[in-house]
């Protein structure tokens, strides 16, 4: 049944028109509303046809257009297809394109426009096959006036039919509509999007701010432990100080006496000379601190023997040990024999970590053995120190090579001590590319050892043994050690 078929058959009897009638009155009256209802069921539902689609169905059937065109109009002035329907066919791959007519200045004047060169719309879309011979557009606007599309209708007619017209009328409002609806909804798709985007942003500063506040709580944590720390150290080291200044000033004191025997007095000016060397020892390891601020701090490298400040550490620590009755038994493994043990290294730093690791191994060990000496390997030298004494307290294996770290902090621990020896034999190691670690011993009771490794540089002549440099040193700056023959009323400063 065509088109005027269906008009005439909702018409009332009264209102028939014949075929050849005029149907214009009919798209004012309420009977419109039962001719759309009976077109929506010729349009098949499908969730892929959208609701502009299908408006453009009802426009090509009532007008019975070759060709039915919905726009919308661009800020640059040009249209964009939203629908475009070929008969009964809807062509999805025209949606989205862009073109450009001369309709645009009649349409912006009159809210209409005709034309007799579809072509010029219809070649940039891509239809250059086709019958059409005019072309009728339609305004369409938002609710404040606004242009926002068009409507296009191509006929094979060369003059708009009164059908035609009166379609374009009755639709330009749902089309309106249905563009309204469109814009709206890309606007909300681009606000959503900035939406998103603001904030994945706000996620990401919000994740950032998270890491600084963590990273902040760290850094106060590190700041924290080390006011502790030298709080600590700077408590610890007036102990340290404050006792053999008081036995020095003491025992000067006493020194005054007349009444007193010669045997007396050495005695006295022995302990004396301890505790001098003891203060010395502590200036000694503080300045050599404030040493590493020069670059060229373990760079000093020089040809020396090995085996010979091995052995004056040997006979050092040897005479120590006598003297204070410890039961120690201090064992030395040579690594290469005299003369195949000359390297190149900075020597007076090589010989102040092995001082201040085999001080340590003395100090916490009451009894059993000391065993240190090093191995020639290919690319380097490995030094170790071994005892039997209190070993390492759990998880402090790393820590107690940074400054002011002890594994006791209390004043009344029973071994003394500055927290610098282990930092500042470490600070030496890394100076000349080096490597230091600990561990407490495996398979035994208690005991730890300590190992580090130097660059190997062999040279081929050997250091004069007449050099005689090292001979009797502790202190970290090499101050002379007083051997002693009688016990001394305070314990010798030592580093864990």
């Amino acid at each position: 049944m065509n088109i005027r078929a269906r008009i005439v058959k909702f018409l009332p009897s009264r209102r028939k028109f014949s075929c050849s009638g005029n149907p214009s009155g009919f798209f004012a009256s309420k009977d419109a509303t039962e001719l759309i209802r009976s077109l929506n069921f010729d349009i098949p539902e499908s969730k892929i046809i959208s609701s502009i689609d299908t408006l453009a169905l009802k426009i090509s059937k009532t007008s019975q257009a070759e060709y039915i065109l919905i726009a919308r109009l661009t800020p640059e002035q040009k249209f964009q297809v939203e629908a475009f329907t070929h008969g009964d066919k809807i062509d999805q791959q025209k949606k989205s394109l862009q073109f450009e007519t001369k309709l645009l200045s009649a349409l912006l004047e009159n809210n209409t426009a005709h034309s007799n060169d579809p072509a010029e719309i219809l070649s940039p879309i891509g239809t250059t096959k086709h019958s059409a011979k005019s072309v009728t557009a339609m305004l369409l606007k938002n609710n404040e006036g606004i242009s926002i599309g068009a409507i296009f209708v191509f006929s094979q007619k060369k003059h708009p039919t009164l059908t035609t017209i009166n379609s374009l009328q009755f639709f330009s409002f749902f089309a309106a509509s249905e563009l309204r609806h469109l814009i709206n909804k890309e606007k909300l798709e681009k606000k959503n999007k900035e939406l998103l985007r603001t904030e994945e942003e706000l996620k990401l500063k919000n994740q950032l701010l998270d890491n600084l506040n963590q990273n902040i709580s760290k850094a106060k944590q590190v700041v924290d432990e080390s006011s502790r720390l030298q709080s600590a150290f700077l408590a610890n080291l007036s102990h340290e100080i404050r006792t053999p200044m008081n036995v020095i000033m003491g025992f000067t004191e006493l020194l005054s006496a007349e009444n007193m025997s010669a045997e007396q007095r050495c005695h006295y000016i022995d302990i004396i000379q301890q505790n001098g060397t003891r203060l010395l020892h502590i200036m000694d390891s503080l300045i050599d601190i404030s040493r590493f601020q020069a670059k060229n701090t373990g760079k000093e490298q020089e040809a020396f023997s090995l085996n010979h400040i091995m052995k004056q550490l040997h006979n050092n620590y040897l005479s120590e040990i006598t003297i204070t009755g410890k039961p120690l038994n201090l064992k030395i493994t040579l690594g290469a024999p005299d003369g195949k043990d000359i390297v190149s290294l900075d020597k007076e730093a090589t010989y102040k970590v092995l001082n201040h690791l085999l001080d340590n191994a003395v100090k916490f060990t009451a009894s059993g053995y000391v065993h240190f000496g090093y191995e020639m390997r290919e690319k380097h030298i490995l030094f170790f120190v071994k005892d039997s004494g209190t070993g390492i307290p759990e998880g402090k294996e790393n820590v107690i090579f940074d400054l002011f770290r002890q594994g006791d902090l209390r004043l009344s621990r029973q071994f003394g001590g500055t927290g610098l020896g282990l930092a500042i034999a470490k600070r030496y190691v890394s100076a000349m590319n080096g490597q230091i670690w600990c561990h407490n011993n495996e398979n035994e009771r208690c005991g730890a050892t300590f190992k580090f490794t130097l660059p190997y540089h062999p040279e081929i002549k050997k250091e004069p043994i007449s050099d005689d440099k090292y001979q009797g040193k502790r202190g970290n700056s090499g101050s002379i050690r007083q051997l002693q023959s009688s016990a001394s009323s305070s314990k010798p400063e030592k580093q864990q």
